[in-house]
């Protein structure tokens, strides 16, 4: 069974990982925008990877703060599988 703390940690890591990852999507989205002609006919920004990204930081960070809330509350860790 894993400890508070283990499972803090480790949803830590995912977060900062999620993180960086969203921080290269959003680097990458504005290079891409930088290159293109400011037309009219100016292609609609590629946002799929972007969104993802930003869309894992969400979900970890939730999941951060509702473990933070379980242990504060003091429920049994050795019910989660």
């Amino acid at each position: 069974m894993s400890t508070s703390e283990e499972l803090t940690s480790a949803l830590d890591a995912a977060l900062v990982t999620a993180r960086a990852e969203y921080r290269n999507a959003v680097l990458q989205l504005a290079t891409n925008e930088a290159t293109k002609d400011s037309s009219s006919e100016r292609e609609p920004a590629d946002v799929d990877h972007i969104h993802h990204a930003r869309t894992r930081v969400i979900a970890l960070d939730a999941a951060r703060e509702e473990l933070s809330r379980i242990v504060n509350e003091g429920a049994p860790l050795d019910q989660i599988r």
